[in-house]
C-alpha cells in the first residue's frame, strides 16, 4: 500500500512540476514572439528561445537589407524578406511548436560590396 501511495504522490509531483496540473484545463496560453533582427546581411543574435505548447510568432525586423532576393528558410518553408533602408518586420507563425530545436537560415545575395550574406542558427523550444 506504501509503495503505491509513494507512487502516486511521485507522479503527482512530476505533473506538478512540468505544470500540467499548474494551469486550469482548457485554458489557452498567452502568445509569445520572439524577434530576430537582420541588418546589412547579418543577423543579431543566432539562438533564440521560445516556450513550448504556446502561440509563437516568429519576427524579423529587416532592416539595411539592399538586395532583392533575401529569404528566411525554416522547417520547408521560404520566406521572403524585404529590400528596404528602413526597418521593416516579416511575421512567421510557427503554431504551438513541441520542445526541441529548430533550424533556420538567413540568406541574401552575394553580390560585390555587401556587408555580410546571412546567417544560420537555432530556435530552442524548451
Amino acid at each position: 500500500m506504501t509503495t503505491v501511495f509513494r507512487r502516486i504522490a511521485l507522479i503527482a509531483l512530476a505533473l506538478g512540476v512540468s505544470g500540467v496540473l499548474a494551469a486550469p484545463a482548457g485554458a489557452d496560453p498567452a502568445p509569445q514572439r520572439i524577434t530576430l533582427d537582420y541588418t546589412k546581411g547579418h543577423c543579431g543574435q543566432t539562438t533564440l528561445m521560445a516556450h513550448s505548447f504556446v502561440p509563437t510568432t516568429l519576427e524579423i525586423t529587416t532592416s539595411n537589407n539592399f538586395t532583392d532576393d533575401a529569404k528566411i528558410d525554416m522547417q520547408g518553408n521560404r520566406t521572403p524578406l524585404p529590400d528596404t533602408y528602413g526597418a521593416v518586420t516579416t511575421k512567421v507563425d510557427l503554431g504551438s511548436p513541441m520542445p526541441g530545436a529548430i533550424p533556420f537560415q538567413v540568406s541574401g545575395s552575394e553580390w560585390p560590396g555587401s556587408a555580410g550574406t546571412g546567417c544560420s542558427g537555432w530556435i530552442i523550444i524548451a
